[in-house]
């Protein structure tokens, strides 16, 4: 079983309460991922700047 079967499987049987819960987690764990990434993102390129604009001429 993967573990999106296991997901389902496991919330099949909880309220729609519950299972909006679960999913408002699993976006929340999304947003908290894209925010990390793009706050590396602006290190690197904060980082390489002067590179960048010698690059740029």
């Amino acid at each position: 079983m993967t573990l999106v079967e296991r997901i389902a499987e496991e919330t099949r049987t909880m309220p729609a309460a519950s299972q909006q819960q679960v999913l408002d987690f699993a976006l929340f764990l999304k947003q908290k991922e894209q925010r990390a990434l793009e706050a590396d993102m602006d290190a690197i390129i904060a980082e390489n700047m002067p590179a960048l604009k010698e690059l740029a001429k």
